[in-house]
């Protein structure tokens, strides 16, 4: 645990949560879901409809890379992070409902919207390595 706090720490700068809230939400509902992803979620606001959390601490991603692990879904967690790396940043966008319940899923389609993830990272190929490494029939080979 303490090489991943430390990889972490190295690899990325911020981290931004956000998600638009619906008329019949509760924002403390939503709040839940984000920080069930990620807990280290901090500076809260509400603007224009939209709820953000962002953080700097770098234990920050820990919770993600246990689900990743822990649901078998390294493989689908890289290309997502590959598909919305954009020079500095990774944007994935995650399933609110199943976020609350504490899990990952990255069909964003529902009815309450996505969360949408934004990593900024010096060094995303990097970050992607650790947090979601290439795998042969399930372990990882990175």
């Amino acid at each position: 645990m303490e090489r991943q706090k430390r990889l972490s720490t190295e690899m990325f700068e911020a981290i931004e949560a956000e998600a638009v809230i619906n008329p019949t939400e509760d924002v403390e509902r939503v709040k839940r879901a984000m920080l069930n992803l990620i807990p280290t979620l901090e500076s809260w606001e509400v603007r224009d409809g939209v709820l953000r959390g962002r953080t700097t601490d770098p234990k920050a991603l820990s919770r993600l890379y246990e689900l990743f692990r822990g649901q078998a879904i390294l493989d689908t967690a890289r290309e997502k992070l590959e598909d919305g790396s954009f020079g500095d940043e990774i944007i994935v966008q995650v399933n609110r409902q199943a976020a609350y319940a504490g899990v990952v899923n990255f069909n964003e389609e529902g009815p309450l919207g996505p969360i949408t993830i934004v990593i900024k990272t010096r060094n995303p190929k990097r970050l992607m390595r650790w947090l979601a490494p290439r795998t042969k029939d399930g372990v990882p080979i990175e």
